[in-house]
């Protein structure tokens, strides 16, 4: 599941966090980008075990409903069709699912408020009321469903990407957008320092905000989809729940993308400086777009079995994400030129 968009992405950002802490030691921080890559892993697994978890909830709400004091004759007489959905009960089956929730320190069980809301807005959408009185009755039914569900009411929920984020650094602001503001010093930490950084920058227009498409939470839902819709009625669901890794090529590839962009970063910077347009130092280049043609650099000599075009590419895609408004042209034109010049050298071999 975690493949190599996620991998360079967790890379990006601990590689950064770790240039700008620099009291932290490179095993120490070695172990966060695989705790953040495993957390990602977790949120993956987390997210499929919402179906089950809600399903076992809304038994509860209907029970409750079909017992009070004043109930309607459709509560007494509620419709069991998403009780008994039959994906819901697959994953609730899963071993694999139930042997990694039992040691997972969350549980959704324990934030009711969380399950009502969700509740009310699937009980309020056409998804739902569609479903109930549709006369076709199978898996395919019961998973188009929980496709729906999922990629237009939970994995786009509001109060959901809050809990996320309350409950795991590592499972914060990729649900929604990110804000980039070019400016001339860097504000302070403080919640109004910033926001008016950002008001002066709006102003300037030099401001934009962009959906994190790549980012690791976008992936994650991403992959929850495609979980969801690959399910049979005949196969496993432990064979549709992926690993965390593909093989073990991709956990090393982000030990060694990681460790050698750290161990090597200013030998490759002297690499980069050359190719830089008159004046554009090493510098006054924006710490990002440092990081980011580093990291290019790392996979053009040490990861020969990838083409120089998709790591130019992936780093693009990472600019116009995480820098400025003028990054990815920047960092492209860059790394065009540098991938030339170190083929003609012979220190790329591919």
């Amino acid at each position: 599941m975690i493949n190599r968009v996620l991998i360079r992405t967790r890379v990006l950002q601990v590689a950064y966090a770790h240039l700008h802490r620099g009291e932290l030691k490179l095993t120490a921080a070695e172990q966060d980008l695989l705790l953040s890559l495993h957390r990602t892993y977790d949120l993956y697994l987390f997210l499929l075990q919402l179906i089950p978890s809600f399903t076992e909830f809304y038994r509860e709400v209907l029970e409750i409903r079909k017992n009070k004091h004043l109930a309607t004759k459709a509560e007494r007489s509620p419709n069991l069709r998403l009780l008994e959905n039959r994906l819901a009960a697959k994953l609730a089956a899963s071993e694999k699912l139930n042997t990694w929730y039992e040691g997972f320190s969350l549980r959704w069980e324990e934030d009711e408020a969380l399950l009502r809301h969700l509740l009310r807005r699937i009980e309020a959408s056409d998804i739902y009321a569609n479903y109930l009185k549709a006369t076709e009755v199978g898996f395919e039914e019961d998973r188009a469903f929980w496709v729906d569900v999922f990629t237009q009411i939970i994995a786009t929920d509001e109060m959901l990407a809050e809990w996320l984020e309350q409950h795991s650094i590592y499972w914060q602001d990729d649900l929604r957008e990110v804000e980039k503001a070019e400016v001339e010093d860097r504000p302070a930490t403080e919640d109004e320092a910033l926001q008016a950084a950002l008001n002066e920058a709006r102003e300037a227009g030099a401001y934009q905000s962009a959906r994190l498409e790549n980012g690791p939470v976008e992936v994650v839902k991403d992959f929850v989809e495609k979980t969801l819709r690959k399910s049979e009625e005949d196969t496993a669901i432990d064979d549709d729940i992926r690993p965390a890794f593909k093989d073990e090529d991709d956990e090393r590839f982000a030990r060694l993308l990681f460790r050698q962009t750290l161990l090597k970063y200013n030998d490759q910077m002297k690499l980069i400086e050359p190719v830089l347009s008159a004046g554009w130092s090493s510098e006054r280049l924006a710490d990002i777009d440092a990081l980011l043609l580093n990291l290019a650099v790392t996979e053009f000599l040490y990861f020969p079995l990838i083409p120089t075009q998709i790591t130019i590419n992936e780093y693009v895609e990472l600019a116009k994400h995480y820098s400025t408004n003028h990054s990815a042209s920047f960092v492209n034109g860059v790394l065009d030129a540098l991938a030339r010049k170190l083929k003609e050298e012979g220190k790329i071999l591919k």
